[in-house]
């Protein structure tokens, strides 16, 4: 096959027992990796991987007790810290209710800086290469993080299995979402949006050959595939299912093109079109929050975009005991639920709310990616 459905990813991500290893850790380069960005990673990681270093805080997974000694000792540590400073590349509604959730609970400021995957990274490195770290975590999305193994090899990243996190040394937070170098800590699918104003009842898509509809000539908003792997992911699941005559006919209509994620959902918000897909849920929770009438349909057969946490080296960072601590709060169950707490996400406790044809993303080449920026007319 050449997808796999969300029963088939249900059963692997219940094989505990396993030791797989994560193949394809280096593959050919996406978007920005001319510029120092690293290929994508497999996508999603169900075990350790098998040739992953196993310090101390690996040998004691497992061991509650010890847990709770650190989480202590580490909250000690980061309130004397006193702030965390983040860099995401999920909308700003979730590390602005994450980052609430964590100050209410342990004191400490979290403060945010939000850009999308591929600039986030180029700027991340850059401040590495001058000595300058102002981000103390990092999320990012994409069929997996686009930097962290070379910034492990020079010194930048600190792998999560080197952070004697409590809530990866009790075994709590689940090991098929962490490969020892960033763990995965939300799944989000793709979905269809559409202005509320102008599209009703029937005229409703439900599914993404719904778009093919002539009714939607010059109505349909789409975003520039070359912005992040993660859109070429998306365009390739169709192309697969439905070969490039479906590019030629989604041409012949004429669809408004924008340069990126953002720039498309407001479009869509102010009335510039009717639908937009594919969008991920929390960039429409954003325009809907201020009113925007916009909303989403989840079809059943979709992939859909991995966010993934990465931690600035120990002794690069400007604050790694909060950082530390604000990873572990992600990572645990209540975090988690916090930081997923949108409708049409998952978490990595809750994978039952993925749709029911739900495939994997599969990592792409930036060949891939410009190809497909041809196939959407850019």
């Amino acid at each position: 096959m050449i997808h796999e459905p969300i029963a088939d990813l249900e059963r692997r991500l219940h094989c505990m027992g396993l030791a797989i290893a994560v193949s394809a850790m280096c593959l050919a380069a996406p978007a920005g990796a001319e510029s120092g960005q690293r290929a994508d990673r497999a996508p999603v990681l169900l075990a350790q991987a098998t040739g992953a270093a196993k310090p101390a805080a690996q040998a004691a997974a497992g061991n509650p007790a010890r847990a709770r000694a650190d989480l202590e000792a580490l909250i000690k540590a980061a309130s004397a810290e006193g702030e965390v400073t983040i860099y995401s590349a999920a909308p700003d509604s979730i590390p602005r209710r994450t980052g609430a959730a964590f100050t209410k609970k342990y004191g400490i400021k979290a403060s945010f800086i939000r850009l999308s995957t591929a600039p986030l990274a180029q700027r991340y490195f850059a401040e590495a290469e001058a000595g300058t770290f102002a981000a103390d975590i990092v999320i990012t999305a994409g069929g997996s993080d686009p930097y962290t193994t070379d910034g492990i090899k020079k010194g930048w990243i600190d792998p999560i299995s080197d952070a004697n996190l409590p809530v990866v040394t009790s075994g709590e937070f689940p090991a098929r979402f962490n490969d020892g170098l960033s763990p995965i800590v939300q799944v989000s699918p793709w979905m269809i949006a559409y202005n509320s104003d102008r599209v009703k009842g029937a005229d409703i898509p439900k599914d993404w050959s719904d778009m093919l509809d002539p009714k939607w000539k010059g109505k349909i908003l789409l975003a520039d595939p070359r912005v992040g792997s993660v859109f070429t992911q998306f365009w390739l699941m169709l192309q697969e299912k439905y070969g490039d005559g479906f590019f030629t006919q989604l041409r012949a209509l004429e669809p408004r093109r924008y340069p990126g994620g953002i720039p498309a959902i407001q479009g869509l918000a102010a009335g510039e079109g009717h639908v937009y897909p594919p969008v991920i849920a929390a960039v429409v929770t954003g325009v809907k929050e201020k009113g925007a009438p916009v909303d989403t349909v989840t079809p059943e057969f979709t992939t859909g975009v991995q966010f993934y946490l990465a931690l600035t080296a120990r002794g690069k960072a400007k604050h790694p005991n909060a950082a530390r601590l604000l990873a572990n709060y992600i990572m645990s169950p209540e975090g988690n639920q916090v930081f997923n707490d949108e409708p049409g996400i998952a978490g990595v406790y809750d994978t039952k709310r993925l749709p029911k044809q739900f495939v994997l993303p599969k990592p792409v080449t930036k060949a891939q990616i410009d190809n497909m920026a041809k196939l959407l007319g850019y």
